[in-house]
Formats: structure tokens, C-alpha cells, sequence
């Protein structure tokens, strides 16, 4: 079952590159691709940012 998990994890990038050199996209879909693509950019950022903001309550809490 692992080995099975890795082959396909290492056949991600590769997959990715080939579709990525033989397909062609339209302007407007790639511009909502970047668009999503930011989007999901601030929403890491807002979960590192309360993940962060918990640790340090937590730390917080633990010194008093």
C-alpha cells in the first residue's frame, strides 16, 4: 500500500509537467486560475496566521 502511495506521489510532478507543456490555456481561464490560486494564498495565510495567534495564547498561558 505505501509503495503504491509513493509511485503515485512521484508521478504527480511529472504528470503535472506534461500536462502543463502539451495543454493550452484561454487567457480568461488563466486568469481565473491565478485569481483562485490567490485566493487560496490568503486563506493559508489566515490559518497560519490563527494557528500562530494560538500558540502564542497557549504559551501565554502556560508562563502564568
Amino acid at each position: 500500500m505505501y509503495k503504491l502511495l509513493g509511485i503515485m506521489l512521484a508521478a504527480i510532478p511529472i504528470v503535472l509537467f506534461l500536462r502543463a507543456i502539451f495543454t493550452t490555456q484561454s487567457k480568461k481561464r488563466s486568469q481565473a486560475v491565478s485569481d483562485f490560486k490567490k485566493q487560496i494564498d490568503y486563506l493559508v495565510w489566515a490559518i497560519l496566521f490563527l494557528i500562530g495567534c494560538e500558540v502564542v495564547y497557549l504559551v501565554g498561558t502556560l508562563i502564568f
